[in-house]
């Protein structure tokens, strides 16, 4: 069943909109523009409002006092002259009524009756607010405050009813609303478009971004980088991080190119000996046995060469994928047993100087492995009345294997190669050893999946010492 989402075509075009970044930062921008608008205004209403409040009520405070000192005139024709003179021009907007304790009126102001008439008519209409004062609403007057005075004279007492006028003052306040609501307005869409336009400029690196990776897609060319912003700063080190892992991914892509070129060439050459092998006993074999003979015998030496490389790509393939398992290995004891299986079947005398009970963090049989493609190089370069000499020490905080031959050597500008896959300083001994290039290569990836370090110190003539750093076990 499909969702209404799915249904709407409006919804499919404005959900990659609502969760874009530049859609995102903006409604936030515009929500919290809104929230303070509103209590700017809000904040703005409740100062005038009560401002004006404290402004009437401090006038009828003064009022009542000069109301007050009315009732003490002796005759109502006074009183009435007297009211109309403090009310009359600056306070025609209130309305007053001053009676005796028997309910008879002594004094009004103009326009009362008009207000108390129609108040009467509309009392439904009306309702009060708990302000300062007695505070009333109704359609015809408007607002308006009315208060109820107690007066006593020496002869007698009564009330003085007061109803001042609110329209100019809720007048003001409607208007300031006005205004008030067109700023918010105009600060709103302003705003908006403001904060679109700067949250636009603000993202534009993002962008930039986005689109060079969107390029790289259909581009095989992993030369191309991505644009790195100056500012601000984690977009800065997005682009930068972004590219170092594109230059890893490179020269990984150029390993494997080259790791398959160079396999493809060196299967080639074995496969090429084959062939003119099997050749030459088709043609000679039959008639010469002596021919025959040294056919097979170089036929058995390049399929040993080709296994040999075989199991070493697989060791490649296996070391990139498996992972390192960690655990305690006494080295000393893995060295001693190596050094005494390759003594048994070499006449080249192999010493070793180790220390006792070395122990390290790691993997038993690829550290195995390290030692035995040292030992193996280092036998195939010695002359067979040679010596070879493997030492195992602490130094500081790791262990530190050296295996040292006194073979031919390598020369100092070729130091640097010999790690790399299918590098050999001689091919045509190489050839004549069964070496592929790889051996080395294989020892330095497993000594990094140790966290060690793997260098070489030769003397052409002199022979070449291959020195091992592993942490040591803490």
């Amino acid at each position: 069943m499909k969702s209404l989402s799915a249904k709407n075509p409006l919804n499919r075009i404005l959900n990659p909109r609502r969760q874009s970044l530049l859609f995102q930062f903006t409604s936030l921008y515009i929500l919290n523009l809104l929230v303070i608008i509103f209590f700017i205004s809000v904040v703005v209403m409740a100062g005038m409002c009560y401002f004006l409040i404290q402004n009437t009520d401090q006038e009828l405070q003064a009022m009542e006092k000069k109301l007050a000192t009315l009732t003490e005139e002796e005759y109502p024709g006074e009183v009435q002259e007297s009211l109309d003179e403090v009310l009359y021009p600056d306070h025609a907007n209130y309305y007053v009524e001053i009676r005796a304790s028997e309910e008879s009126t002594i004094a009004r102001s103009r326009g009362y009756d008009e207000m108390t008439e129609e108040e009467d008519e509309e009392e439904d209409d009306e309702f009060h607010l708990n302000l300062p004062g007695s505070y009333v609403w109704n359609d015809d007057q408007g607002l308006y405050i009315q208060k109820m005075i107690p007066w006593q004279s020496t002869s007698e007492s009564g009330i003085i009813e007061v109803n001042v006028q609110l329209n100019q003052v809720a007048e003001f306040l409607t208007a300031m609303a006005q205004i008030i609501l067109t700023a918010a307005l105009l600060c709103l869409i302003i705003g908006s478009i403001f904060i679109y336009k700067l949250t636009k400029r603000n993202l534009r690196p993002l962008f930039v971004i986005t689109d060079a990776v969107g390029e790289m897609e259909s581009s095989p060319d992993l030369t191309k980088r991505v644009p790195v912003p100056e500012t601000p700063r984690e977009l800065n080190e997005l682009g930068t991080r972004f590219n170092d892992l594109l230059f890893q991914l490179e020269k990984q892509f150029e390993r494997e190119k080259s790791f398959v070129s160079n396999a493809s060439h060196e299967l080639r050459t074995p496969l090429t000996a084959f062939k003119g092998h099997l050749n030459l006993i088709k043609r000679w074999g039959k008639k010469d046995p002596e021919i025959l003979d040294q056919a097979i015998e170089a036929l058995k030496e390049e399929s040993d060469r080709m296994e040999k490389m075989m199991v070493q790509l697989l060791t490649i393939a296996r070391n990139e994928q498996m992972e390192t398992q960690m655990e305690k290995v006494d080295l000393t004891k893995v060295i001693n047993q190596t050094i005494q299986q390759f003594q048994s079947s070499t006449t080249i005398q192999i010493k070793g100087d180790l220390e006792e009970d070395l122990s390290v963090k790691g993997d038993e049989e690829q550290l195995r492995q390290i030692f035995v493609i040292l030992l193996d190089n280092a036998i195939h370069y010695s002359d067979d009345k040679g010596e070879i000499n493997v030492t195992l020490q602490k130094q500081g905080g790791s262990v530190e294997l050296s295996v040292s031959d006194q073979g031919i050597g390598i020369p100092f500008e070729e130091q640097k190669k010999i790690f790399d896959r299918f590098y050999r300083v001689d091919k045509n001994r190489s050839r004549k050893t069964g070496g592929t290039g790889l051996g080395l290569s294989i020892a330095k990836e497993l000594v990094d999946n140790h966290s060690g370090s793997l260098r070489v110190e030769s003397v052409p003539g002199e022979g070449s010492t291959f020195i091992v750093r592993i942490p040591c076990l803490k």
